[in-house]
């Protein structure tokens, strides 16, 4: 898990009502801020990764570069299964 916020870590459940137009579009949107961060991580973009983390580090994210493109790529698996889940039950949808 890359996630920072880990199960149990907290002591209430937030729960978010979107619709499934909304989450696909997030998660469309968070699969192409994954690629732009692999692709800063990647050893072909050493001037922009430094740049990247300098920009995380003068924010005081808790996330390095690695670590933030693999925290937007499990909420991009998350996002998905939640939609494939309430999807589930409708006829005609795959």
């Amino acid at each position: 898990m890359t996630l920072i916020s880990r199960p149990s870590s907290h002591e209430q459940m937030a729960l978010a009502a979107i619709d499934a137009g909304t989450a696909r579009d997030i998660a469309l949107m968070l699969a192409d801020v994954q690629a732009v961060l692999d692709g800063l991580a990647s050893a072909d973009a050493p001037a922009a990764a430094g740049q990247a983390a300098a920009i995380l580090a003068g924010a005081d994210s808790p996330y390095g570069l690695q670590g933030l493109a693999g925290a937007v790529a499990e909420t991009v698996s998350r996002l998905n299964l939640a939609v494939r889940g309430a999807l589930a039950g409708i006829p005609g949808i795959p």
